[in-house]
């Protein structure tokens, strides 16, 4: 990140050549190659390592089965597993075609993108109002944020650093090939009100757990989520209008698609922890066709209604104590 400005400084710096690094170039390239791949043959090398990755990432995919049973209780352990290999699977297909974003032109990239939902993007524009693309971590999001500002759309974002810095600098270099501004989270809110009111959309990230100061707890499938209640409040700043939207990558038809739904209206309201809800509702919504697309290994409800130890932490250390 620049030391000047909150938004992200894409320069390339001199010590991304040192010598620890030569493993992360060594995988860029690799991505690069693969993006040039016919990509029914890349989808079926990449599904053919999903078994594996399910069998050897173990505090992974602990994560992600504790969080399927806890949206999902009705499923019987078999269900769980099929989801959980369905989404690594969908997982490995997108991140091997990560390289192309880089390496392949925007008319290739568009076409690789079917939209549902249009309709509602023109009108919001052709209202003048801005749009809060409210999008929740599915495996294909970053997918998604390029296909728009491909389009020439002025868009903005907020994401937290990778720990390695040559790979945060690559991806944070494509997130910005098309003109789009990526801010580190730690800048806060008052930058990305600023860019909206200038005119840029925003692309609004809602579901990570934010610790319980920062959050009030609200259902999130059959589990109360610690959520952050930050969508309202942006759009009471901006006057911006709310677009739930979800990225995803059908490994049936192997291309990407866009949903669309329609603007959440009225919002904000009087109620912060209704509007905090109707925001889960839409998620819940926007997932029920493509539930295998989230990023189940992330830990959504790490943060505890009724104890202050993390959901997650004593499965993971027994995990580590095997």
């Amino acid at each position: 990140m620049s030391g000047h400005d909150p938004v992200y400084d894409a320069q390339f710096k001199s010590r991304y050549l040192h010598p620890r690094y030569w493993p992360t170039w060594l995988s860029l390239a690799t991505l690069w190659l693969l993006a040039w791949l016919p990509v029914r043959l890349r989808d079926a090398f990449a599904g053919a390592f999903a078994p594996l990755l399910v069998k050897f990432a173990k505090k992974q995919c602990y994560i992600a089965r504790t969080n399927i049973r806890l949206c999902f209780p009705e499923l019987s352990e078999a269900d769980v597993e099929a989801m959980l290999l369905h989404s690594v699977r969908t997982g490995l297909m997108t991140f091997f075609a990560y390289g192309e974003w880089t390496a392949r032109s925007p008319d290739y990239l568009q076409s690789r993108f079917k939209v549902h939902g249009q309709a509602h993007i023109d009108a919001c524009l052709a209202d003048d109002r801005q749009i809060i693309f409210m999008i929740p971590h599915t495996w294909a999001i970053d997918a998604g944020g390029l296909y728009l500002t491909s389009l020439g759309m002025p868009m903005c974002t907020m994401m937290h650093s990778a720990k390695n810095e040559l790979f945060d600098w690559f991806i944070n270099r494509q997130r910005t090939r098309f003109n789009g501004i990526v801010y580190e989270r730690d800048a806060g809110i008052k930058a990305v009100i600023k860019t909206i009111r200038d005119g840029k959309h925003f692309f609004y990230l809602p579901d990570q757990d934010h610790g319980r100061e920062a959050s009030i707890f609200v259902p999130f499938f059959a589990e109360m989520k610690a959520t952050l209640p930050a969508l309202p409040k942006l759009v009471k700043l901006t006057g911006a209008r709310v677009l739930p939207v979800l990225s995803v990558y059908n490994t049936e038809e192997h291309r990407y698609e866009l949903i669309i739904r329609p603007p959440m209206e009225p919002y904000p309201t009087a109620d912060l922890t209704a509007d905090t809800r109707a925001m889960n509702a839409e998620i819940e919504t926007l997932l029920g066709d493509w539930p295998e697309q989230y990023m189940w290994f992330l830990k959504y409800f790490q943060t505890q209604v009724d104890s202050r130890e993390g959901r997650y932490e004593a499965g993971i250390r027994r995990i580590r104590g095997r």
